[in-house]
């Protein structure tokens, strides 16, 4: 089943997809003509000459062209929140990494071994906000869904440590780090060329 946030031209490359960023690629692409691209964030078209239609063959021809370079440079991390009660959500070209962030909550809590990243400093004031952040999802997702939110607060601290180590770890994997998150965009051209990994959950990741 096609994800209702996904173009039909993002759905056929997505399919296709390698990479992290490859993917987040085929997140974006609104439209794909013979030799024009549009994406989702703007409401510009660009003409490209691509070799061939794969997302590698389409991202170099966007990275031949400055304007859909320059675009794609730019990308929106948020969106507003559905209400004044939610936080404000990650823009659907980042629905890979909100499912790697649910799959990382859930291992938190299932997991025999769930070791930090030694080389990501969390300072412990926002390791409590994270943990107060995710709450307030699993609080909302419990009542729509009818059913007794895990508690992040029950979590021992050194995995809302390792919670909070690992989510920062990836959002750099998509070059958001806490310096560019104050600026509202991420550069897809930065995002890792690792491919998506294996989620051991079966959650959907909301894109919070």
């Amino acid at each position: 089943m096609r994800d209702p946030e996904l173009s039909l031209a993002g759905w056929m490359l997505i399919g296709q997809a390698r990479t992290l960023r490859e993917r987040a690629f085929a997140r974006a692409v609104s439209s794909l003509n013979h030799d024009s691209i549009s994406f989702s964030h703007t409401p510009d078209s660009f003409q490209i000459h691509p070799m061939d239609a794969s997302p590698d063959g389409l991202l170099y021809a966007c990275s031949a062209n400055t304007w859909a370079r320059d675009a794609l440079a730019m990308l929106p991390i948020t969106r507003p929140a559905r209400s004044s009660l939610s936080d404000p959500e990650l823009v659907p070209m980042l629905q890979d990494l909100a499912d790697i962030l649910a799959d990382e909550a859930s291992l938190a809590f299932s997991a025999s071994y769930y070791p930090g990243v030694p080389d990501v400093d969390v300072p412990d004031e926002h390791v409590s906000v994270v943990m107060r952040a995710l709450q307030r999802e699993m609080d909302r997702e419990g009542k729509s869904r009818q059913r007794v939110p895990a508690r992040y607060e029950d979590l021992p601290r050194d995995r809302q440590r390792a919670l909070a180590e690992r989510r920062r770890w990836w959002f750099g994997r998509y070059s958001i780090t806490p310096e560019r998150w104050l600026t509202g965009k991420w550069v897809l051209w930065d995002v890792t060329d690792q491919p998506m990994p294996e989620l051991q959950s079966q959650t959907k990741g909301v894109l919070v």
